[in-house]
């Protein structure tokens, strides 16, 4: 029921003039809000007074609404972000979309992807999260590093974010203060990309895999997957006896009975074929694997982490893989090789799954692929990361390395091979145009392997 008695109340009295710290000046609208007031109704405006029952918002007519919060479904409040700051936005599908968020107004959202603006009309958007800037990271990380060892971690998180000239601070006063050999070091690589002229760039625009030589002057690769490859993937790894959230939308289903409708799994008449409309969204994803009709599975969203997708992150990628394998000074950094690992902006899902095909598609050894399917425990990311003594293919020596699957690191063993065993059989072939990157000369690289297999999907 929509109050209006207690506005005017306020206003007669003069108390809407000064109603405290929720309260706007005449020269500040407002917050902006989105009130779900009902399934299909929504109310778009600026809070003009809120406490713990009821919010007050003006809208575009500027007339007053007042409701109590008892019975509003929901808030969004709208974001005012700052030049180059990063957020995520959540989209109604359950889709979500990382980047720079430029603006957050009542009509849309506009976003920067690595590069590429995009607007995501309102109706589409559930509600956007900023991130911290880069200031205020900074200033936690700061204010947190008490120790030598808390403060070199700090110093190479900025040569990581390419804020040079503030490492440089921070490292200059972490040599005088102290004898951390690691940090004199990283000094003299960080005053070498000064006197180059490279002063770091805003990392809120960097994207992901974005870094610094640490002699200098190469680049990191930073091309990784698309949110489209990300859920194509997804799609071929779905596994029916523990279901991943699927959703497909009924001109997905439409545009099947248009371009199959001649086959056998559909059906003839008029009457199951409007059923089509109203099945489960599983079983008409199992209908499209029926038919391979591999042109309609960009069209299914995959809401949820497949199960064997869900392994590789918690307890693969996560897990050992990005702090043993893709360290600066490992397959993370320039002295990679022909086995590169995206390291930062790990937790975007697109650099997870192009890590994923990294695995996949890189060949190190032409012997041994890094993930073996058909015998796991001959997977070279396991042999490399057994002791020496008990590799059939021992890791080369590298200066610090330590095994993974040492004495402690065996549960972490079993579940590398399980995840392993978990995947789709027979393997399919990602239909995702992606080649992994080689830091090596072009006479030590190799081509990814091909695969020969047929896949039933």
């Amino acid at each position: 029921m929509l109050l209006r008695t207690p506005i005017l109340i306020l206003v007669t009295l003069g108390l809407a003039q000064d109603p405290g710290p929720t309260a706007p000046t005449a020269d500040t609208p407002g917050q902006r809000v989105i009130l779900e007031v009902g399934r299909n109704r929504h109310v778009r405006g600026y809070v003009t007074l809120e406490d713990t029952e009821v919010i007050v918002v003006r809208g575009a007519d500027s007339t007053l609404q007042s409701y109590p919060k008892s019975r509003v479904l929901r808030i969004v409040r709208l974001v005012d972000p700052k030049p180059g700051q990063t957020g995520v936005v959540f989209l109604r599908n359950g889709q979500r979309r990382r980047g720079v968020i430029l603006e957050d107004v009542f009509d849309h959202v506009l976003i920067d992807i690595n590069g590429i603006r995009t607007r995501l009309v309102r109706e589409t958007v559930d509600h956007v999260l900023l991130q911290p800037t880069f200031e205020q990271r900074y200033e936690r990380y700061r204010a947190s590093a008490r120790t030598s060892k808390q403060k070199l971690q700090l110093c190479q998180w900025l040569v990581d974010e390419r804020r040079y000239e503030l490492a440089a601070g921070e490292l200059s006063e972490l040599v005088r203060e102290s004898s951390e050999p690691e940090a004199a070091r990283l000094l003299t690589i960080v005053t070498a990309q000064l006197a180059l002229g490279d002063t770091g760039q805003d990392p809120e625009a960097a994207g992901p895999g974005d870094d610094a030589d640490r002699a200098g002057a190469v680049r990191l690769p930073s091309q990784i997957l698309s949110f489209e490859d990300v859920n194509l993937i997804r799609v071929y790894e779905i596994d029916f006896d523990r279901p991943p959230n699927v959703s497909v939308d009924p001109a997905t289903i439409h545009k099947m009975i248009e371009l199959y409708g001649t086959n056998r799994a559909i059906p003839a008449s008029e009457r199951e074929r409007r059923a089509l409309f109203r099945a489960d969204s599983l079983e008409i994803v199992e209908l499209l694997f029926t038919l391979k009709a591999r042109d309609l599975y960009p069209r299914v969203h995959v809401v949820s982490e497949p199960y064997a997708l869900n392994l590789f992150r918690r307890r693969v990628h996560n897990a050992w893989l990005l702090n043993s394998c893709a360290t600066a000074r490992c397959h993370g950094g320039v002295d990679a090789g022909r086995f590169f690992l995206h390291r930062r902006g790990y937790k975007d899902e697109r650099v997870r799954y192009t890590n994923l095909l990294i695995l996949e598609r890189q060949e190190v050894d032409p012997e041994w692929p890094l993930v073996n399917y058909a015998e796991p425990m001959m997977s070279l990311i396991i042999q490399y990361g057994m002791p020496r003594h008990l590799a059939r293919r021992p890791h080369p020596d590298a200066k610090g390395w330590t095994p993974v699957f040492g004495r402690g690191g065996q549960r972490m063993l079993r579940e590398t091979v399980s995840w392993i065993e978990t995947m789709m059989r027979p393997r399919p072939q990602y239909p995702v145009d992606y080649q992994p990157p080689r830091l090596a000369s072009p006479a030590d690289s190799a081509s990814p392997p091909g695969d020969d297999d047929r896949a039933p999907r």
